[in-house]
């Protein structure tokens, strides 16, 4: 008689806390993912999300709480080779592109794979050459960040956290800088990412993204987590008066 495994977890969070001096901005903050699980992250403006997730890969410093990632702890200081590793494990792509200006598409992803991997200058090329292809980017290569869109510059921005072999993917709002007719084609490769069996946790205010790709939906308000469910069940019945006042007024907006 076979029997199906429990799905493995890829970060567990727990007790996350973090204040700017009397504003508390996470409220010992829970959150399990499993491997190859998409969460996106949802929630009004100052509740904690994009906070939440840089404190995943230190950006910013928890006041208090554990992160583990695949069963391994993060000590509460990390030194700067620490910190390194771990963003390795853990790629970010933020709202803004963080793309060298005079550098080429492909210089930007070839770059961090030879000062943080130790690739050899060929086999970080050749792997930015696949990679700015898999983002439909291989013909703009050769281009620098002013000469390319803000869906493309993001694009190219996703490409160069996945040169870095990451296990976790995080997104910070990776939408809200583009075009909203520029978006799809970022939100086309995110969904082509997630596709590959990536752990992905987004924040964003794409709800059709929420809806269609994720596998779970957390709702932020206040610092904390007040709601989590499938996509399906959360926003065909939620369970909160916060969540449904939050739903009510951003899906009132899209139409």
């Amino acid at each position: 008689m076979s029997t199906i495994s429990p799905p493995v977890t890829a970060l567990s969070v727990t007790g996350l806390a973090k204040s700017y001096g009397p504003l508390e901005v996470l409220k010992n903050v829970d959150l399990d993912v499993a491997r190859g699980e998409v969460v996106a992250i949802i929630g009004p403006s100052g509740s904690g999300k994009s906070t939440f997730i840089r404190c995943l890969n230190r950006l910013e410093e928890p006041d208090a709480g554990t992160v583990m990632l695949d069963g391994a702890g993060l000590a509460p200081s990390l030194t700067s080779k620490e910190l390194r590793a771990l963003r390795r494990k853990v790629g970010m792509v933020f709202q803004s592109f963080n793309l060298f200006p005079t550098h080429t598409a492909l210089e930007n992803v070839v770059l961090p794979q030879v000062h943080s991997l130790g690739r050899s200058r060929q086999q970080a090329e050749a792997r930015a050459r696949e990679l700015l292809a898999k983002v439909g980017l291989g013909e703009r290569a050769d281009h620098k960040p002013a000469q390319l869109s803000g869906g493309q510059q993001q694009r190219v921005a996703i490409a160069r956290a996945l040169a870095l072999d990451p296990e976790i993917m995080l997104f910070d709002e990776p939408t809200s800088a583009i075009d909203p007719e520029l978006r799809v084609e970022v939100l086309r490769v995110m969904r082509d990412v997630a596709a590959e069996g990536m752990t992905m946790l987004v924040v964003t205010h794409e709800m059709n993204f929420a809806r269609q790709v994720a596998d779970r939906v957390v709702f932020f308000a206040d610092g904390t987590i007040v709601e989590q469910a499938e996509p399906a069940a959360f926003f065909a019945s939620p369970q909160h008066e916060r969540t449904r006042r939050f739903l009510a007024a951003v899906l009132e907006e899209e139409l």
